[in-house]
């Protein structure tokens, strides 16, 4: 079994890392900003304190004029620390001045095709400039032609680096505060949106078979995510609830017609003993009796039989189930209720096409409910009237096979219950039909499990009409 999880938790987890992303995201380009920014800033001081070391070199008043440094004009260092450091060269490479430590900078710092180049000296990370083959600032009357040095000037990259490393912490610093404030703000936010969702599964969970109430939290139902959830779940108990209804009424009406038929049973051998009685009268009260019993039987073959028929609709109809023409189970139907419409002077007829129509459907089931629908038909239908079993093709890949009679119809408020089992419109529950209330129960189950419908309308003019609606197989082409 797996164990659950929160989603409270996931949701404030999931914030909390993106927001996490976002602030190391953050940090990380404000990091990288404002070393390119330093950077470019070192990089203009470095080429300035540069250029100023140049501006120290001046011409000797000697014939013809030298290079001479005045190093009494060197601004302070920047780092008493960790000194700069430069060298000065003329176009033939001889040495015009330097300063201490600049004979440690590497060769490959000076000689790179860039300007400015990174080393490290006594451990310490330094960057340099290299200002090539630029003329003397002193302008000396007496020479024509300027003289043009090399200088190399470096400084140490610590004070920089250490700009960068507090920068980085301060961000970064702020940034966890910021978030641990945002994260407890969403984290409450997370909680207290969620908790229409609680206050539904506290009503959901107070729902049982004594208590049918759900008053949705008003919160639920404002939210927009919680709308269908709260929706699903009035309809699932709506169908629970008419499912237990149906299912009290079953048991209750079932109890009932045993009892009734159990009592007729009783009541006629109880009478056979209250005195004597002749062989012919034994004989009579002995076939009321069978007669009884015969009833009861029917009674417990249509219980099962509608038992069976919806638990096999709810597994599934079988798909091997044979090819059955239409047309052929209908007239069959109307050959086993033939006597009955004789004896109530009711006349039957069948209105079809003489096209085949197939099913995938077993012929007895199809054959069961057209009895059933013909039965009813006949029952309550005048004397010296007609029932018409039509049958016709819908162009949506179906067929519609319709019971008319010519009775009195169905009260508005009872259509939606025939269908139900043990239901009759006669409250008294008069034996003069002989039925049980489960015909129609058979019928619905029966077209339900072949993946049809069916539905009872009153006619405009007279009687009232089922109709059956069921899926037919694909016609080939010829």
């Amino acid at each position: 079994m797996r164990k659950p999880f929160s989603i409270t938790r996931r949701i404030i987890v999931t914030v909390l890392v993106g927001q996490l992303l976002l602030t190391a995201g953050l940090t990380l380009a404000a990091v990288l900003y404002a070393r390119a920014e330093l950077g470019s800033a070192f990089d203009s001081t470095l080429r300035g304190r540069a250029t100023a070391t140049l501006a120290l070199v001046r011409y000797s008043e000697s014939q013809p004029p030298g290079l001479l440094f005045d190093a009494s004009l060197l601004p302070p260092p920047s780092d008493l620390v960790h000194r700069d450091v430069f060298e000065i060269r003329d176009s033939g490479g001889n040495l015009i001045a330097r300063s201490q430590g600049s004979a440690e900078i590497p060769g490959e710092a000076t000689q790179g095709p860039g300007a400015f180049a990174d080393f490290t000296l006594r451990g310490r990370a330094y960057r340099a400039v290299t200002l090539r083959n630029v003329a003397v600032l002193d302008d000396e009357e007496t020479v024509k032609v300027p003289s043009r040095v090399t200088v190399i000037y470096a400084a140490s990259l610590g004070e920089v680096r250490e700009q960068l490393t507090q920068l980085g912490l301060s961000v970064a610093g702020t940034s966890m505060l910021l978030l641990l404030i945002s994260g407890g703000i969403a984290a409450w936010s997370v909680r207290r949106g969620l908790e229409p969702l609680h206050g539904l599964a506290e009503k959901a969970g107070a729902i049982s078979v004594r208590n049918w109430d759900f008053q949705p939290p008003a919160g639920a139902a404002m939210t927009e995510e919680l709308a269908p959830l709260t929706g699903a779940i009035e309809t699932v108990l709506k169908g629970l609830k008419e499912s237990f209804r149906q299912q009290r009424d079953f048991t209750s009406n079932a109890a009932h017609e045993l009892k009734t038929s159990v009592a007729i049973v009783k009541s006629t051998l109880q009478s056979l003993q209250q005195r004597p009685r002749s062989e012919d009268e034994y004989r009579a009260g002995l076939e009321e009796l069978l007669g009884d019993c015969g009833r009861l039987e029917d009674l417990l073959e249509r219980m099962l039989r509608l038992a069976r028929i919806e638990q096999w609709a709810e597994n599934g109809a079988p798909r091997n189930q044979a090819s059955t023409e239409l047309v052929s189970t209908c007239e069959a139907a109307i050959e086993r209720i033939q006597r009955l419409a004789e004896g109530r002077e009711i006349a039957v007829e069948l209105i079809a096409s003489p096209a085949a129509i197939r099913l995938q459907a077993d012929p007895q089931d199809l054959e069961l409910i057209w009895v059933n629908l013909l039965e009813n038909a006949v029952q309550y239908s005048p004397a010296g009237s007609k029932v018409a079993l039509r049958v016709q093709r819908n162009g949506g890949g179906t067929v519609i096979v319709s019971a008319e009679d010519s009775g009195p119809g169905i009260p508005a408020d009872e259509l939606p219950h025939i269908f139900e089992r043990f239901h009759r419109g006669d409250p008294s529950r008069s034996r003069c039909t002989g039925g049980f209330g489960l015909g129609l129960a058979i019928c619905k189950a029966l077209v339900t499990a072949y993946g049809g419908r069916i539905e009872a309308i009153n006619r405009p003019t007279q009687g009232t009409e089922v109709r059956v609606e069921l899926p037919v197989e694909e016609q080939m082409p010829a």
